[in-house]
């Protein structure tokens, strides 16, 4: 598989359940949490990992994701 780029991700392009929102100013990507009214955000050092980490994750290979696997097993309580 090749590499993915891309320089600005859209919510059309995420797959993973868990996804809420991103902000590129903030560098941070905003997903439901592993327990009821709870939100988790990712910070990013830098825009560039962020958008790494959607390329990879986010937009692929969400049941990959720590978080996909941490907010599935914390809200079906089983591993992902």
């Amino acid at each position: 598989m090749g590499k993915i780029k891309k320089l600005c991700w859209t919510d059309a392009d995420v797959k993973c359940p868990f996804y809420l929102a991103d902000s590129r100013s903030a560098r941070s990507i905003s997903c439901e949490g592993y327990t009821q009214g709870a939100d988790v955000v990712s910070r990013f050092r830098s825009l560039a990992a962020r958008e790494r980490h959607m390329g990879v994750y986010c937009v692929s290979r969400y049941e990959e994701c720590p978080l996909y696997r941490c907010v599935y097993a914390g809200k079906y309580g089983e591993k992902a």
